[in-house]
């Protein structure tokens, strides 16, 4: 079969491999769409990963073969990568920290020993039975390829404790972005008003959700001078992975108020410090999900409350084109949204 793995900076081969092996505890899945997020765009420029598996982790397809002492799992169904439920078993779990088992965190990073040794960027994988969720019926098979983005900004949203008419702002119009916003709304916020400099991201964010949407944080200010309580934002979601963002938050957030840091990128500074504290701010970071998160997500695709067909091209790549399209990304090219890859095109 075919796969795309990283060899290098800027460097993937499609491959010819052996078919996975199905062994104790796992089921192979047939890819149907594997997204781009931005963890693959920065491993494609930097060349490294945690995991090959890593490379390609928001997917969704049909189980094609079950290991036999596998339960509650069926040849034909179809599923999504997610996380497991907490094992119960190692240090953070015995100390009643289970959000942070560490079995949780090897399967979404692909560590784990039953995960594949490419990502979903290929034609079939093999993954831990406990990592699948099926797919609720009427949801839609590229819909349901962005559950794993959505369960990250769900896992956000719940992390931020964020309360029942909060003014909240989201710096960043990206795919994590925007299933934010509509998230912080499902969620209770009274307005959410975005930051980003793309325009396309812009008016996609007004359409889905957002009170208004600003090109910078000058913008933004003013419109929170004469908004809301008029000392700024309640909760402030970075959401746009920049080095300074977290000072720009800072600039946004009201005195005691909170910002979430989504993700791996966001970085502090001797600056932010210094502002954290003399606000009274709290700063709270957002890494992965749990499989609450993936069910949250899932239920609200079913329901039709969370709309994720606008956030992605309708058409999607093959194989041959993921290298084009990684060099694309990588220059930071904005303009068109998420992009899907079907393996077995």
């Amino acid at each position: 079969m075919r796969t795309a793995k990283l060899v290098g900076p800027e460097t993937i081969e499609i491959l010819e491999v052996d078919e996975p092996m199905l062994v104790a505890g796992s089921v192979i899945v047939e890819v149907a769409r594997c997204g781009i997020g931005g963890p693959d765009i920065e491993a494609y420029l930097s060349g490294e990963v945690p995991a090959q598996a890593w490379f390609g982790h928001e997917w969704v397809g049909t189980v094609v073969s079950v290991g036999d002492d596998v339960k509650g799992h069926f040849v034909g169904e179809h599923v999504v990568g997610s996380a497991p439920a907490p094992c119960g078993a190692c240090d953070p779990c015995a100390a009643g920290h289970s959000g942070h088992c560490e079995l949780v965190l090897s399967m979404i990073v692909g560590t784990d020993d039953l995960a594949s040794d490419h990502g979903a960027f290929s034609e079939r994988i093999r993954v831990d039975a406990r990592r699948i969720r099926r797919v609720p019926e009427g949801v839609d098979e590229s819909d349901a390829a962005l559950t794993e983005p959505a369960a990250v900004a769900a896992h956000a949203v719940v992390r931020a404790g964020q309360q029942l008419g909060d003014l909240v702002v989201i710096i960043g119009g990206g795919t994590i972005g925007l299933l934010t916003l509509q998230l912080a709304v499902l969620a209770g916020a009274s307005r959410v008003t975005i930051v980003d400099p793309d325009e396309r991201r812009r008016e996609l964010a007004c359409d889905i959700g957002a009170f208004a949407a600003f090109p910078d944080e000058a913008g933004i200010q003013v419109w929170l001078d004469g908004n809301g309580h008029g000392l700024g934002a309640d909760v402030v979601y970075d959401c746009s992975g920049h080095s300074e963002s977290l000072n720009r938050a800072l600039s946004i957030v009201r005195r005691g108020g909170t910002i979430v840091a989504v993700g791996v990128s966001s970085r502090s500074s001797e600056l932010t410090a210094r502002r954290l504290i003399a606000n009274e701010v709290t700063l709270k970071a957002s890494l992965g999900y749990t499989v609450a998160d993936c069910n949250r997500v899932l239920d609200l695709m079913a329901e039709d409350r969370l709309r994720v067909g606008e956030l992605y091209d309708a058409d999607p790549i093959g194989l041959d084109d993921l290298s084009d399209e990684l060099a694309r990304m990588g220059q930071r090219l904005v303009g068109r949204g998420k992009t899907l890859v079907g393996p077995n095109l």
